[in-house]
């Protein structure tokens, strides 16, 4: 009898063993805590684990876009969010990068914008970015994508890092810094409404600087990566006009290793349950799987294209 319950406790045991091997768990490269990707690698995330059986998928806070390149690029991370012409980088070793991350894949493609916004404090006499020069500046986290596109943006409007005085800090923090006037403005280039704004405009008056529209246009023609956008007004209490600004396409981004069906599973159920993707964030209540196959600068993965094509959302 003894020997029978030993049988069947060890037999118990490699179930369980076998079950728990059976569990794949996928890392999802968002951003710090207060950004919009952490509210969408969340609900990206949660669909994943509920909706894709054997897997379970993990919401991670990084540095953002260029961070999550390299870490999907030296397999850290399975899912990453990042801007699509830092994945363009990335995928063909340029700069900032230093080698070539060939692994990487689109698994959506478009799913949002991230905007040039910064922030001032109401009161302030500066109005517009040019007015940024010799002024000190929270640009953002270090290793953040947005720092690329900056130097790129203040490089048009003629001048660079070196003629500001650049904090590289969390956004949350930058916008507390901002707060206690330790800075001029602060930069926050991702989807409006952010976050961690509206959370600041409960105790500060904000005012967003606004692109002039030479130094806009100089931009379009400059970069063919960036789009003619404005804040509306209805992002935030304190804005009450839509406010001109750039922005460029971001991607989600998935290991080319990662089999083939499970990559379809995981397109399908996202989705499929895409309502829960639209409420993480109001950037993305027009979210479509229209967008998705389009403006990628990177290949996709086979497991999304086979179900675009299913949906008739492909083409070559």
């Amino acid at each position: 009898m003894v020997k029978k319950m030993c049988v069947f406790v060890i037999m118990c045991g490699l179930v369980f063993a076998s079950s728990a091997q059976a569990t794949k768990v996928i890392s999802i490269g968002t951003a710090p805590a207060g950004g919009t990707w952490y509210a969408i690698g969340g609900a990206l995330a949660d669909i994943i684990t509920k909706h894709v059986e054997g897997v379970t998928a993990i919401a991670e806070v990084t540095g953002a876009a260029v961070a999550n390149v390299k870490l999907l690029g030296t397999k850290e991370i399975q899912i990453g969010l990042t801007i699509n012409a830092i994945a363009k980088s990335g995928y063909e070793g340029k700069r900032p990068f230093k080698e070539k991350y060939r692994n990487i894949r689109t698994l959506i493609s478009s799913f949002q914008k991230g905007y040039l916004q910064i922030f001032t404090l109401k009161g302030s006499a500066i109005d517009y970015v040019s007015d940024l020069k010799g002024k000190r500046v929270a640009v953002g986290p270090p290793g953040h994508g947005s720092l690329v596109r900056l130097k790129e943006i203040f490089g048009t409007l003629g001048f660079t890092f070196k003629d500001i005085k650049p904090v590289y800090l969390p956004y949350k923090q930058s916008l507390t810094t901002l707060g206690d006037r330790r800075v001029d403005a602060a930069v926050l280039y991702m989807a409006p409404p952010v976050p961690a704004v509206k959370e600041f405009e409960v105790t500060h008056a904000i005012k967003l600087l606004r692109l002039k529209e030479e130094n806009r246009k100089a931009i379009l023609e400059k970069y063919s990566h960036y789009l003619a956008v404005e804040v509306p007004k209805t992002a935030y209490k304190d804005i009450n006009e839509n406010i001109p600004t750039v922005a460029t396409a971001n991607i989600m981004m998935i290991d080319v290793d990662l089999d083939k069906e499970l990559v379809y599973r995981i397109t399908k159920a996202a989705f499929e349950n895409i309502d829960k993707i639209r409420a993480s964030h109001p950037s993305m209540k027009k979210f479509s799987i229209d967008m998705a196959t389009k403006g990628s600068l990177v290949p996709f993965h086979p497991g999304a294209i086979k179900y675009y094509k299913e949906q008739g959302v492909w083409s070559e």
